[in-house]
């Protein structure tokens, strides 16, 4: 479905999604928030980093590391091609950057191949989200940012799975 999208398609939702996340008062309550870099198929998160900048905040993104099979975050103070590289998986990250502690982090917005409404998601397989979630404080808030398309009636879940708060698509929004 994500492959069948046109590229107009696309723009469109990432846009829209983006507009409703913006919106969110967890939005914009958070001085820190953490945004991933999205694949081709992904909600492309720019209006969202656009506005992080515009109001100051300090955003990071994912940084993997493959090896140990885990992530850090780390500040990101600009997403144009020269602070920025592909790393071996031909993932966007900053080429420096500071790590931000996970509690330091008030909002996170995480990507997902599908989501169901209680907030469950299916990722791509590695568990990095999971784990990264799993050290964030108790009072920060998860966001996953889907296209509606990608909402279904139940992901298949363990116990080392961390389910979002909120789920914003190009449609609507899902307190879980």
């Amino acid at each position: 479905m994500l492959a069948a999208m046109t590229d107009e398609q696309r723009h469109l939702g990432s846009a829209a999604a983006c507009s409703r996340l913006c919106k969110l008062e967890v939005f914009r309550d958070a001085a820190v928030s953490m945004l991933y870099m999205p694949l081709t198929d992904e909600i492309d998160l720019t209006p969202v980093a656009i506005r992080c900048f515009q109001m100051d905040k300090t955003i990071c993104v994912p940084k993997v590391d493959w090896k140990r099979r885990d992530m850090i975050a780390v500040e990101a103070t600009s997403f144009d091609d020269q602070f920025m590289e592909i790393d071996e998986h031909g993932l966007r990250v900053p080429r420096e950057g500071r790590p931000v502690p996970p509690t330091m982090i008030d909002l996170v917005v995480v990507p997902g191949l599908t989501f169901d409404t209680q907030g469950h998601r299916l990722g791509r397989g590695g568990g990095f989200y999971d784990r990264f979630l799993s050290r964030l404080r108790r009072s920060a808030t998860t966001i996953g940012l889907a296209f509606d398309a990608q909402i279904i009636d139940r992901v298949p879940v363990d116990d080392r799975d961390i389910a979002v708060e909120i789920i914003v698509t190009d449609r609507r929004t899902v307190h879980a």
